[in-house]
């Protein structure tokens, strides 16, 4: 991230944990009103490109912003200086862990559905796009800004040791006789005749210590992997690596590492680095790192990482996916895959309407469209395009993710009844939707006090909410989707 210049120090923006902070170095979580303040008479602010009013109050200007119902990267201009900062998931909904959590299974299930599908086209296996993803790039940007304040509290207080070095010495400007002194003496056969220089050990405090080369080390290699990722033709993730790869650089040749042996092979993570409170948090930024390597799919496939929610309904997608692929029903898997020049990449943008080919001639839709001259099913007022459609010859089964707090289940699942009435059979005239849920990251708790969630609500009016909670126990989910599935199938 850019640094303030002068005349962008005084925006700053309150937050309830941190009192006042620069804005752009900010904590900010989606859907959270922050206020914001500035020491001057004028002031121009934009976020993603809509001005943001002030108010003038005790000669400072105030303000305050919203922001966006969706994590990820938000664009700001201060006084015509561009900024990205990033907006982080609502804990009432998914945590940064979570996020990645997400991410990390629909790779997984990509790879193993890639392994099935039996396509006989090129996969590019070169070596700059084989070691790199989506995970871990999500990852390096979302966490960069706690790796340089881990770096700060570190440059500050680095590990020392005491090192004691051979050195000859006046006699008179010896101030403690260390016993390898009276050695060295006796050695010498010198008795009384003490000669003027004598050799002694002369203690120097170091920060040339193991787990400082170790951090080193892993700038070093870090500072590899962000020039394969500058190299990619994203021009977005290039421009970006290349700014990261800018401050590594910098890291590297600042004083504090200059002097410091770089580790070379292997290392071990010593009990310095279980028990420091920063070089713990050092540790584990890159043992996290190193976790999101993979292979088979490639880097380009089209997940919008800057919307949570539109994230969290391809999770959805290949959570069912995986349903289907464990119960035999999967025939075909090829809709799930595109070759591009980089090779074979995960299709599903938004409104593709990726296809997978079940058994007894159905088939399950990504973004499936249904508007006035659809074939088999239409619609007779507006478009509709529900997340996830299984279809069958006469009827349509639908899960709709809803990455929503539990307030605003009720208006979500009212919202459903749009399809229930109006996607019709068009040799029938019938309506088509069988059964509609949503599917909601709601905590357990959260769940059991409502209505929706429960059985009889689902056999009453063949609708309800299903829970899907990254990283919780998903066997409720799973157990229900397959008796739906089964039931429809056969």
């Amino acid at each position: 991230m850019e640094q303030l210049n002068s005349g962008d120090s005084y925006v700053e923006l309150f937050d309830v944990e941190q009192g006042w902070v620069p804005f752009i170095d900010a904590y900010l979580k989606e859907a959270t009103e922050y206020n914001l303040r500035f020491d001057g008479n004028h002031v121009d602010v934009m976020l993603q490109g809509i001005p943001v009013p002030f108010y003038q109050s005790n000669g400072r200007l105030y303000a305050t912003i919203i922001t966006p119902f969706q994590s990820g990267i938000m664009k700001i201009s201060i006084n015509n200086q561009y900024y990205e900062t990033y907006i982080y998931p609502d804990d009432r909904k998914l945590t940064e862990e979570q996020y990645n959590l997400m991410l990390n299974d629909i790779l997984d299930e990509a790879n193993v559905c890639f392994q099935l599908s039996g396509l006989e086209k090129h996969v590019n296996v070169s070596e700059r796009s084989r070691n790199l993803s989506w995970t871990q790039w999500s990852y390096i940007e979302r966490s960069f800004f706690s790796l340089r304040q881990i770096y700060s509290r570190i440059q500050k207080q680095p590990f020392r040791q005491i090192e004691k070095l051979p050195i000859i010495m006046k006699r008179e400007k010896i101030q403690r006789v260390e016993q390898s002194t009276m050695n060295w003496v006796d050695k010498k056969g010198y008795g009384q005749n003490i000669p003027i220089n004598i050799a002694t050990v002369k203690a120097f405090e170091t920060i040339n210590v193991y787990e400082n080369q170790v951090l080193k080390q892993q700038l070093s290699d870090f500072y590899q992997i962000l020039r394969k990722y500058e190299a990619i033709k994203n021009l977005r993730i290039a421009q970006k690596a290349s700014k990261f790869k800018t401050v590594i650089q910098f890291w590297l040749n600042s004083p504090f590492l200059k002097n410091i042996s770089e580790n070379q092979g292997n290392y071990k993570i010593t009990q310095k680095f279980r028990k420091h409170p920063v070089y713990r948090l050092w540790y584990k930024w890159f043992d996290s790192l190193y976790k999101h390597n993979r292979k088979g799919i490639g880097f380009d496939y089209p997940i919008a990482l800057r919307d949570t929610y539109n994230l969290y309904e391809i999770w959805c997608y290949m959570k069912v996916v995986k349903v289907l692929r464990e119960l035999g029903y999967i025939k075909h898997l090829s809709g799930l895959f595109k070759s591009t020049s980089d090779g074979l990449v995960l299709n599903l943008s938004e409104n593709h309407e990726s296809r997978i080919q079940l058994s007894g001639n159905c088939s399950l839709y990504f973004q499936r469209t249904y508007q006035f001259n659809s074939k088999s099913f239409h619609t007779y007022t507006q478009r509709m395009i529900p997340d996830i459609a299984l279809e069958t010859e006469n009827e349509i089964i639908i899960f709709d993710p809803k990455y929503r707090v539990p307030e605003n289940l009720g208006t979500a699942l009212g919202e459903m009844h749009k399809y229930k009435d109006g996607i019709i059979h068009r040799e029938t005239g019938r309506r088509a939707v069988r059964e509609v849920f949503i599917l909601t990251p709601t905590k357990v708790e959260q769940a059991d006090n409502l209505r929706y969630f429960r059985e009889d609500f689902y056999k009453r009016y063949n609708m309800g909410a299903i829970q899907l909670l990254p990283g919780n126990n998903d066997d409720e989910f799973i157990k229900r989707v397959r008796d739906i599935l089964q039931d429809v199938i056969e």
